[in-house]
């Protein structure tokens, strides 16, 4: 048996292609992984705005239906001078006590209703300007600190169906201040019901 030459040097591998990154594939591979954390980025910062304008149009709703509510509480032949009387209040967190109270007409009338005006769809057209009475503007604030979120502009339009009931159209929004930045932009919220006796 032959034994290999161990004093013979071993051929030595050229390194060739395997000599590992050039600087080219460095920067190749990081502008790769910028354009992609960049991405990444957008779709972050589009998810908290989507996130955003879901809150806003969640109280939106949540104001919408307590208004509702309120006027729905109210029996639909009521008057100023019955009882229970044709106006209900509503009071917010505003820390100004003359600002927290809200009073909510609840009295209609027939044809296109007693209130904010209403679109040709029957919404209500905030093109037009605020009526007293059937309009306010809610201070919102977290409930657990008191701390301020935002201002709400509700408007509410009643029509008079019969003696016994009405057609309630209650809108809110965002106060128009505060909606320069589309981050807080939301369409406005609005519910309609028929309340009756």
């Amino acid at each position: 048996m032959k034994h290999p030459d161990i004093s013979s040097p071993l051929p030595l591998r050229t390194l060739g292609n395997e000599s590992g990154m050039s600087l080219i594939e460095v920067f190749i591979a990081l502008l790769v992984l910028s354009v992609g954390l960049m991405g990444g980025i957008g779709l972050l910062m589009s998810a908290i705005a989507g996130n955003n304008r879901s809150k806003l149009d969640t109280t939106s709703t949540i104001l919408s239906q307590m208004t509702v509510e309120a006027i729905a509480s109210v029996p639909a032949n009521a008057t100023p001078a019955s009882t229970p009387s044709s106006n209900v209040t509503i009071v917010d967190c505003n820390p100004n006590s003359l600002l927290a109270n809200h009073t909510v007409n609840t009295l209609g009338t027939a044809g296109n209703g007693a209130g904010a005006p209403l679109s040709s769809l029957g919404d209500i057209d905030w093109s037009q300007s605020a009526v007293s009475g059937y309009s306010m503007l809610y201070y919102n604030c977290q409930a657990s600190t008191g701390d301020r979120q935002f201002t709400y502009e509700v408007r509410w339009n009643i029509q008079t169906l019969s003696g016994t009931a009405k057609l309630v159209t209650v809108a809110t929004r965002l106060q128009r201040s505060q909606t320069g930045n589309l981050r807080f932009f939301a369409i406005p919220v609005s519910l309609k019901t028929i309340v009756g006796q």
